[in-house]
């Protein structure tokens, strides 16, 4: 496994710090990588009798650590697990607030933001080494999880990491028939749509979805799955007489206000069918905000380096992601001005 920050012996260093006295708490994003790191991490825990007193999910934007400082206060957590949050990229000033005070150790894919000056209890991987199989791997010393690996693989094809030959082949021993070609249908494709549709359908009580995934009992979400395949038909469709096309930016721009938070598997769907296009989906979000989602997977187009730049200078904006999968928020007011910054900053390289 390649490290771009930190190693695995500074995981178990810190893990290994942990004392009866210490209050451990878990921090992860809204996704399937999200969700299956913080219940590989809370496992790796279990095994050694530390019991995680708190775990919550966040979304990437400006402020996303503001409302968590109380919560954390009062739970009186000592040591803090992040897992797949760009903390340093989508907002550097909050995390540096929370490392001073709490112990906290971040495990992340997202690219490292150069402003980033402490770089202690932290480990990034390349963006194609999704985090969930980065604590699967780095915690076998400690917990047996080939009980999981249905939900490691899953997470996989969810993050598209697959495309790293090793993570292919890493799949394929515990799922020997699975080649490029066949993957997002494969049973781990099939369990990474289940999970992912179930995550949008819960999206105010993801707790419930963690649960249900962690005691594998994935037959209480086909209700939910059923309920967002029917949307992301529906918002398809729309996609296709609605989106604006931009043919010699190759770009598809889009904005809608489905009744469920599909954007990211709207666009994800729609780049694997146009390979070459780009992709940004922007939907209603609350408080006035509009969230952005943006795919190309030639990898053509840095999508974290575009973004970032399309947002500058946009009130209470903030964007970030890997080079072919993006995505940020912006208010609504903003968006005219986001998507000409999109025109003249797309850059093919």
């Amino acid at each position: 496994m390649k490290y771009i920050i930190g190693n695995k012996q500074e995981f178990l260093n810190f893990f290994n710090s942990i004392s009866e006295k210490d209050k451990v708490g878990i921090l992860t994003h809204t996704d399937l990588d999200g969700i299956s790191s913080a219940i590989f991490l809370e496992e790796i825990l279990n095994s050694k009798n530390i019991e995680v007193k708190f775990i919550d999910f966040l979304n990437y934007k400006k402020g996303m650590f503001d409302s968590i400082f109380s919560e954390l206060r009062e739970k009186k957590i000592t040591k803090l697990f992040l897992t797949d949050l760009s903390a340093d990229g989508t907002d550097l000033d909050n995390f540096e607030r929370l490392r001073m005070e709490f112990d906290v150790f971040l495990i992340d894919h997202h690219p490292v933001n150069p402003l980033l000056k402490d770089k202690r209890n932290i480990i990034k991987t390349p963006s194609s080494d999704c985090t969930a199989l980065t604590i699967y791997r780095m915690g076998s010393d400690i917990k047996n999880l080939r009980k999981f690996s249905w939900l490691v693989c899953a997470a996989i094809v969810a993050e598209v990491s697959y495309n790293n030959e090793g993570n292919l082949k890493f799949i394929q021993e515990f799922y020997p028939g699975i080649t490029l070609g066949n993957i997002r249908d494969s049973v781990p494709g099939e369990i990474a749509k289940k999970v992912s549709s179930s995550i949008i359908y819960y999206r105010g009580d993801l707790k419930k979805v963690y649960d249900i995934v962690k005691m594998e009992k994935l037959e209480e979400l086909n209700k939910a799955h059923e309920i967002i395949e029917v949307e992301i038909e529906k918002e398809m469709d729309k996609f296709k007489k609605e989106a604006e096309f931009f043919p010699e930016k190759k770009l598809y721009f889009y904005y809608s206000s489905p009744e469920f938070n599909i954007a990211s598997v709207i666009s994800s769907i729609l780049s694997f069918k146009n390979p070459d296009k780009t992709i940004i989906f922007a939907s209603d979000t609350e408080g006035g905000f509009v969230k952005l989602s943006a795919r190309n997977q030639s990898g053509e187009v840095d999508l974290n380096t575009l973004l970032k730049k399309s947002v500058e200078g946009l009130e209470n904006a903030v964007a970030g992601g890997h080079r072919k999968a993006a995505g940020g928020s912006l208010m609504k007011k903003d968006l005219e001005a986001f998507k000409e910054n999109i025109l003249r900053n797309i850059n093919f390289n």
